[in-house]
């Protein structure tokens, strides 16, 4: 039986580890042929070596994002191997604290950087690709509550550009409107995932889960396996917002995190109201 993406090209950055490569091995399940890029190229080539041995076709591009011209490369290596990019899954980024109690400015540098300017990097080579094909691609950016949800205010940097990079996507989607282009644009929202986002050492999880443990409506932590099961439907339905929904929560979670909903519904809902009260954010930074 054909897969969801039986013979598309999907090109993902990010995918040497956490969801980027658990979206590959997804996407390679389902059929797709990868293009794989990442800053590492140590990690990368693990990382092509088990979709190879999963029987997958694929190829890997050492890329930084922070950088158009790899970026542009990224794209031209996947023309040159495939032909065609269906599928653009801007996914790399990285944390960043970048306090503003300080002087150092070489957080936010490199957050902007990468979550920002990558984003942009990436729309700006794939989206003629996207276009260009007789059915439209999608266009899919992994951005974070941090920034949507609420404000993690002791995570500035990366805060801030997660809220960019909605922006962006919002802006991007509007204007495709507009231009009435079938390209389909997502946000891709994770809940906490287990990923390398909080460093190398995986076993600092342990102690969130810990911290976590028998706290009334915390968040469960999700494997990047779990979480990329959504980002494949979210990408079949072609959604905009592309986050676990209740049923989802149930299916592919098992039901842990069933507290999700109301969490997001808390945190939206408080800064609306402290807007429009003219309070203080003291209800939704966290």
């Amino acid at each position: 039986m054909a897969g969801t993406l039986q013979g598309k090209v999907v090109v993902i950055t990010g995918a040497s580890t956490g969801i980027g490569r658990a979206a590959a091995a997804v996407f390679g399940r389902e059929g797709a042929r990868l293009v794989l890029a990442s800053r590492r190229a140590d990690r990368l080539d693990d990382a092509l070596r088990e979709m190879a041995d999963a029987g997958y076709e694929a190829i890997a591009v050492p890329t930084d994002i922070g950088d158009f011209a790899q970026v542009q490369a990224l794209a031209d290596a996947a023309m040159e191997a495939f032909g065609r990019v269906d599928v653009a899954f801007l996914n790399a980024g990285l944390a960043g604290a970048g306090s503003l109690l300080d002087i150092d400015l070489d957080a936010w540098h490199t957050a902007v950087d990468t979550n920002l300017y990558g984003l942009v990097h990436g729309i700006k080579a794939f989206l003629p690709l996207l276009s260009g094909s007789d059915v439209p691609g999608s266009l899919l950016a992994t951005t974070s509550a941090a920034g949507i949800h609420g404000t993690s205010y002791n995570t500035g940097a990366y805060a801030a550009t997660k809220t960019a990079q909605l922006s962006i996507m919002e802006a991007l989607y509007g204007q495709l409107r507009n231009a009435k282009s079938g390209v389909h644009v997502g946000v891709v929202v994770p809940p906490l995932t287990r990923t390398n986002l909080a460093g190398d050492d995986l076993g600092v999880w342990q102690q969130i889960e810990a911290n976590l443990a028998g706290r009334k409506g915390a968040p469960a932590l999700i494997e990047p396996q779990e979480f990329a099961e959504v980002v494949l439907e979210g990408l079949r339905d072609r959604l905009f917002w592309i986050e676990a929904t209740p049923e989802q929560n149930e299916r592919l979670y098992g039901g842990r995190d069933a507290g999700a909903p109301a969490r997001k519904a808390h945190m939206l809902n408080a800064r609306t109201e402290s807007m429009l009260a003219r309070q203080p954010p003291d209800r939704y930074l966290w």
